[in-house]
Protein backbone atom coordinates (compact mmCIF):
# COMPACT_ATOMS: atom_id res chain seq x y z
CA UNK A 1 0.00 0.00 0.00
CA UNK A 2 1.67 3.19 -1.18
CA UNK A 3 0.25 6.73 -1.91
CA UNK A 4 0.67 6.68 -5.55
CA UNK A 5 -1.20 3.24 -6.20
CA UNK A 6 -3.96 4.56 -3.24
CA UNK A 7 -4.54 7.49 -5.48
CA UNK A 8 -4.63 5.40 -9.07
CA UNK A 9 -7.37 3.27 -7.19
CA UNK A 10 -9.45 6.44 -6.14
CA UNK A 11 -8.41 8.07 -9.43
CA UNK A 12 -10.25 4.93 -11.22
CA UNK A 13 -12.88 4.61 -9.04
CA UNK A 14 -14.39 8.38 -9.39
CA UNK A 15 -13.90 8.20 -13.19
CA UNK A 16 -16.35 5.03 -12.86
CA UNK A 17 -19.18 6.87 -11.12
CA UNK A 18 -18.79 10.05 -13.12
CA UNK A 19 -19.40 7.85 -16.29
CA UNK A 20 -22.19 6.51 -14.21
CA UNK A 21 -24.10 9.16 -13.18
CA UNK A 22 -23.85 10.81 -16.81
CA UNK A 23 -25.55 7.68 -18.16
CA UNK A 24 -28.43 8.07 -15.28
CA UNK A 25 -26.54 4.55 -13.00
CA UNK A 26 -28.38 4.94 -9.17
CA UNK A 27 -25.81 5.01 -6.33
CA UNK A 28 -26.80 0.74 -5.57
CA UNK A 29 -25.65 0.10 -9.17
CA UNK A 30 -22.11 1.79 -8.27
CA UNK A 31 -22.05 0.40 -4.84
CA UNK A 32 -19.05 -1.74 -6.25
CA UNK A 33 -17.24 1.78 -7.08
CA UNK A 34 -17.92 3.61 -4.49
CA UNK A 35 -16.85 0.74 -2.06
CA UNK A 36 -13.23 0.72 -3.60
CA UNK A 37 -13.50 4.87 -3.64
CA UNK A 38 -14.05 5.08 -0.26
CA UNK A 39 -11.53 2.34 0.80
CA UNK A 40 -9.03 4.30 -1.47
CA UNK A 41 -9.79 7.53 0.82
CA UNK A 42 -9.75 5.45 3.81
CA UNK A 43 -5.85 4.47 2.95
CA UNK A 44 -4.93 8.04 1.65
CA UNK A 45 -6.19 9.52 4.89
CA UNK A 46 -3.70 6.39 7.28
CA UNK A 47 -0.99 6.87 4.85
CA UNK A 48 -0.92 10.54 5.60
CA UNK A 49 -1.16 10.12 9.24
CA UNK A 50 1.77 7.73 9.03
CA UNK A 51 3.92 10.35 6.93
CA UNK A 52 3.57 12.58 9.69
CA UNK A 53 5.30 10.32 11.98
CA UNK A 54 7.32 8.12 10.35
CA UNK A 55 9.72 5.49 12.12
CA UNK A 56 12.89 6.48 13.54
CA UNK A 57 14.48 4.20 11.04
CA UNK A 58 13.01 5.39 8.07
CA UNK A 59 13.67 9.29 9.60
CA UNK A 60 17.59 8.02 10.10
CA UNK A 61 17.87 5.99 6.96
CA UNK A 62 15.93 7.46 4.15
CA UNK A 63 15.39 11.21 5.33
CA UNK A 64 14.89 12.47 1.92
CA UNK A 65 12.61 10.02 0.73
CA UNK A 66 10.29 9.94 3.70
CA UNK A 67 10.15 13.85 2.85
CA UNK A 68 9.44 13.06 -0.80
CA UNK A 69 6.66 10.08 0.46
CA UNK A 70 5.00 12.96 2.73
CA UNK A 71 4.93 15.47 -0.09
CA UNK A 72 3.40 12.85 -2.44
CA UNK A 73 0.67 11.54 0.48
CA UNK A 74 -0.25 15.12 1.25
CA UNK A 75 -0.71 16.06 -2.64
CA UNK A 76 -2.95 12.80 -3.60
CA UNK A 77 -4.99 13.34 -0.47
CA UNK A 78 -5.64 17.07 -1.70
CA UNK A 79 -6.80 15.58 -4.91
CA UNK A 80 -9.00 12.70 -3.57
CA UNK A 81 -10.72 15.61 -0.98
CA UNK A 82 -11.30 17.64 -3.87
CA UNK A 83 -13.44 14.04 -5.76
CA UNK A 84 -14.80 14.22 -2.71
CA UNK A 85 -15.99 17.88 -3.01
CA UNK A 86 -17.37 17.29 -6.05
CA UNK A 87 -19.09 14.01 -5.85
CA UNK A 88 -20.77 15.34 -2.25
CA UNK A 89 -21.84 18.51 -4.74
CA UNK A 90 -23.24 16.14 -7.26
CA UNK A 91 -25.10 13.58 -5.08
CA UNK A 92 -26.86 16.81 -2.87
CA UNK A 93 -27.91 18.76 -5.57
CA UNK A 94 -29.44 15.31 -7.81
CA UNK A 95 -30.57 13.45 -4.47
CA UNK A 96 -30.77 15.08 -1.95
CA UNK A 97 -28.54 15.42 1.13
CA UNK A 98 -30.33 12.65 2.85
CA UNK A 99 -28.59 10.34 0.18
CA UNK A 100 -24.83 12.55 0.91
CA UNK A 101 -25.22 11.33 4.96
CA UNK A 102 -26.42 7.76 4.11
CA UNK A 103 -23.04 7.37 1.96
CA UNK A 104 -21.44 9.20 4.90
CA UNK A 105 -22.43 6.29 7.41
CA UNK A 106 -21.55 4.04 4.69
CA UNK A 107 -17.93 5.65 4.37
CA UNK A 108 -17.55 5.39 8.01
CA UNK A 109 -18.53 1.31 8.21
CA UNK A 110 -15.59 1.12 5.57
CA UNK A 111 -13.00 2.82 7.16
CA UNK A 112 -13.69 0.94 10.43
CA UNK A 113 -13.80 -2.23 8.83
CA UNK A 114 -10.05 -1.49 7.20
CA UNK A 115 -9.06 0.16 10.42
CA UNK A 116 -9.75 -3.48 12.19
CA UNK A 117 -8.32 -5.49 9.44
CA UNK A 118 -5.69 -4.19 7.23
CA UNK A 119 -4.52 -1.16 9.35
CA UNK A 120 -4.45 -3.35 12.52
CA UNK A 121 -2.15 -5.99 10.74
CA UNK A 122 -0.29 -3.10 8.49
CA UNK A 123 0.64 -1.44 11.98
CA UNK A 124 1.96 -5.24 13.77
CA UNK A 125 3.72 -5.56 10.60
CA UNK A 126 5.81 -2.46 11.17
CA UNK A 127 6.14 -2.42 14.90
CA UNK A 128 7.82 -6.44 14.10
CA UNK A 129 10.16 -4.86 11.32
CA UNK A 130 11.06 -1.86 13.89
CA UNK A 131 11.69 -4.57 16.88
CA UNK A 132 13.87 -6.93 14.31
CA UNK A 133 15.65 -3.04 12.83
CA UNK A 134 16.06 -2.33 17.23
CA UNK A 135 18.22 -5.96 18.02
CA UNK A 136 19.87 -5.97 14.74
CA UNK A 137 21.19 -2.16 15.81
CA UNK A 138 21.54 -3.26 19.00
CA UNK A 139 23.48 -6.59 17.99
CA UNK A 140 26.22 -4.80 15.94
CA UNK A 141 26.86 -2.35 18.30
CA UNK A 142 26.94 -4.93 20.86
CA UNK A 143 29.58 -6.23 18.55
CA UNK A 144 31.43 -3.63 17.87
CA UNK A 145 31.73 -2.51 21.55
CA UNK A 146 33.10 -6.25 22.16
CA UNK A 147 35.74 -5.98 19.54
CA UNK A 148 36.76 -2.64 20.85
CA UNK A 149 37.05 -3.55 24.00
CA UNK A 150 39.28 -7.04 22.77
CA UNK A 151 41.50 -4.77 21.14
CA UNK A 152 41.58 -2.28 23.61
CA UNK A 153 42.75 -4.82 26.57
CA UNK A 154 45.43 -6.35 23.79
CA UNK A 155 47.28 -3.07 23.34
CA UNK A 156 47.29 -2.33 27.23
CA UNK A 157 48.35 -6.28 27.67
CA UNK A 158 51.37 -5.59 24.93
CA UNK A 159 52.28 -1.73 26.63
CA UNK A 160 52.36 -4.14 30.41
CA UNK A 161 54.25 -6.95 28.58
CA UNK A 162 56.70 -4.76 27.88
CA UNK A 163 57.94 -4.08 31.34
CA UNK A 164 56.38 -7.32 32.44
CA UNK A 165 58.31 -9.88 34.43
CA UNK A 166 59.04 -13.74 33.70
CA UNK A 167 60.64 -16.57 35.85
CA UNK A 168 64.18 -16.81 35.06
CA UNK A 169 65.82 -20.33 35.74
CA UNK A 170 69.18 -21.72 36.61
CA UNK A 171 70.63 -23.16 33.07
CA UNK A 172 74.48 -23.49 33.54
CA UNK A 173 77.19 -22.04 35.34
CA UNK A 174 81.27 -21.65 34.79
CA UNK A 175 84.05 -21.02 37.03
CA UNK A 176 85.83 -17.61 35.60
CA UNK A 177 88.16 -17.07 38.50
CA UNK A 178 90.78 -19.57 40.49
CA UNK A 179 89.69 -17.68 44.00
CA UNK A 180 86.11 -19.48 43.21
CA UNK A 181 84.04 -16.42 41.25
CA UNK A 182 81.19 -18.14 39.54
CA UNK A 183 79.21 -16.64 36.14
CA UNK A 184 75.60 -18.64 35.55
CA UNK A 185 73.07 -18.05 33.08
CA UNK A 186 69.66 -17.57 33.37
CA UNK A 187 66.89 -17.98 30.62
CA UNK A 188 63.08 -17.35 30.96
CA UNK A 189 60.18 -16.64 28.94
CA UNK A 190 61.22 -14.67 24.87
CA UNK A 191 64.52 -15.02 24.72
CA UNK A 192 65.05 -13.29 28.38
CA UNK A 193 68.55 -14.63 29.15
CA UNK A 194 70.64 -13.07 32.26
CA UNK A 195 74.44 -13.66 32.87
CA UNK A 196 75.02 -13.23 36.84
CA UNK A 197 78.73 -13.57 38.60
CA UNK A 198 78.35 -15.22 42.08
CA UNK A 199 81.31 -14.98 44.63
CA UNK A 200 82.56 -18.07 46.28
CA UNK A 201 80.73 -19.27 48.45
CA UNK A 202 77.63 -16.54 47.69
CA UNK A 203 74.32 -17.59 47.58
CA UNK A 204 72.92 -18.90 44.25
CA UNK A 205 69.39 -18.65 43.78
CA UNK A 206 68.25 -21.85 41.43
CA UNK A 207 65.76 -18.80 39.76
CA UNK A 208 64.18 -15.30 40.11
CA UNK A 209 62.15 -12.71 38.36
CA UNK A 210 63.63 -10.69 35.78
CA UNK A 211 62.36 -8.06 33.22
CA UNK A 212 61.82 -9.45 29.52
CA UNK A 213 60.61 -7.64 26.60
CA UNK A 214 58.67 -8.89 23.68
CA UNK A 215 60.31 -10.34 20.59
CA UNK A 216 64.15 -10.41 21.89
CA UNK A 217 67.22 -11.04 19.81
CA UNK A 218 68.22 -14.74 20.24
CA UNK A 219 70.58 -14.35 23.00
CA UNK A 220 73.75 -15.78 22.23
CA UNK A 221 74.95 -19.58 22.83
CA UNK A 222 75.69 -20.33 26.83
CA UNK A 223 78.54 -21.63 26.49
CA UNK A 224 80.01 -18.56 24.02
CA UNK A 225 78.71 -16.04 26.88
CA UNK A 226 80.15 -18.62 29.57
CA UNK A 227 83.42 -18.69 27.86
CA UNK A 228 83.32 -14.78 26.95
CA UNK A 229 83.01 -13.63 30.59
CA UNK A 230 85.87 -16.27 31.47
CA UNK A 231 88.19 -14.72 28.78
CA UNK A 232 87.29 -10.77 30.03
CA UNK A 233 88.29 -12.21 33.58
CA UNK A 234 91.84 -13.52 32.36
Amino acid sequence: MDPISAMATATAAFSALKKGFAVGRDIEAMASDLSRWMGALSDLDMLQKEAQNPPIFKRLFAGQSVEQEAITTFANREKAQQQRYELQQWISLTMGKSKWDSLVAMEGQIRKRRKETLYRQRERRRKFVEIVAWILVAGVGLSALTAFILLLKAHTAQAQAANDLTVCRLTKCMKIEDDGTVACVYKGAYNTQELLVFAPREFRPREFLCQWQIDQPLPPNIYDALEAIKDSRN
